[in-house]
């Protein structure tokens, strides 16, 4: 299958950015669990470290850290595992999290692996994040209906209906399309 450039360059650089956003954002944001020793008298071999308490609540059903948890297996930390980061992305993309959605709507265009792709998967999840308000989905879907890309009608109204979408939440690539339209 021969992938479209345009809107899936821009999906792959986007998910990359927010990936990145995401794995930092963990840090030092997250309260400590019960489990965790707070004081410094436990020996270092107690203690948990981000990774283990990160993974202890995705395990727990925290959508967020089902996020970040397959964010990390993706950007490779501590390895990179995309079937790991398929299957915590999808826990929390079915829990209703965009940001889990589009994630893996990137996954299943196969660009970082072919045997991932899969075009009803990739539309299924990148419908969801843009159901859900999810501007950079918005964009990218729109993309899709404005050039009948990926198994998507060509559908100039139902693109333009998605970058105004896209546009009111300040998505500004989709603001300056929506200049660029008839």
């Amino acid at each position: 299958m021969k992938y479209a450039t345009g809107p899936l360059a821009k999906l792959a650089g986007l998910v990359a950015a927010l990936l990145i956003v995401a794995g930092c954002s963990s840090k030092g944001d997250q309260p400590q669990t019960p489990e965790t020793p707070t004081t410094g008298d436990a020996p270092a071999t107690q203690q948990m470290n981000e990774y283990e308490q990160l993974q202890m609540r995705a395990k727990q059903g925290d959508i967020n850290s089902q996020f970040q948890l397959g964010s990390s297996y993706f950007v490779g930390k501590p390895v990179k595992d995309l079937k790991q980061a398929e299957y915590w992305w999808k826990q929390a993309a079915d829990k209703g999290l965009s940001m889990a959605a589009v994630s893996l709507a990137y996954l299943y265009t196969g660009r970082d692996d072919p045997a991932m792709a899969n075009q009803k998967e990739m539309l299924k999840y990148l419908n969801q994040s843009a159901a859900a308000n999810n501007p950079m989905a918005q964009h990218i879907l729109g993309t899709l209906y404005l050039k009948g890309d990926f198994g998507v009608p060509r559908d100039p109204t139902q693109a333009k209906a998605l970058f105004q979408s896209a546009c009111n939440s300040r998505y500004s690539e989709s603001c300056e399309t929506l200049k660029k339209l008839p």
